[in-house]
């Protein structure tokens, strides 16, 4: 399991959670209900959009990205690199493409 995004919106995160289930990306919302019945919303207690499988991180990522601000972007784009194959946007760390598995170009 990892985190993805934390928002005191839930509006939002059941807006990011849709994108990723119909993308096929197990996720869920973790302290959803317990945040809204406490009215405490710090720390651990914050409502967290939660990946089961934590490979899926760079995917959904990608996915979330255009609907982010630029400011709550998840990971920079600045040195991301395009798949020559797909087309796809890839952060600069990856080796090879995370849809389609074409390699990094040189």
């Amino acid at each position: 399991m990892r985190d993805l995004i934390t928002s005191l919106d839930s509006t939002r995160l059941g807006f990011f959670k849709s994108i990723l289930d119909e993308a096929g990306i197990a996720c869920f919302i973790r302290n959803e209900t317990t945040a809204q019945l406490t009215n405490i919303f710090i720390g651990p207690l914050q409502p967290t959009l939660c990946l089961v499988d934590d490979d899926d991180f760079a995917e959904a990522s990608a996915l979330l990205l255009p609907h982010q601000a630029p400011e709550e972007a998840i990971f920079s784009t600045d040195d991301d690199w395009s798949c020559p194959a797909c087309k796809e946007s890839n952060p600069v760390s990856f080796e090879v493409c995370w849809k389609c598995q074409t390699a990094k170009p040189e």
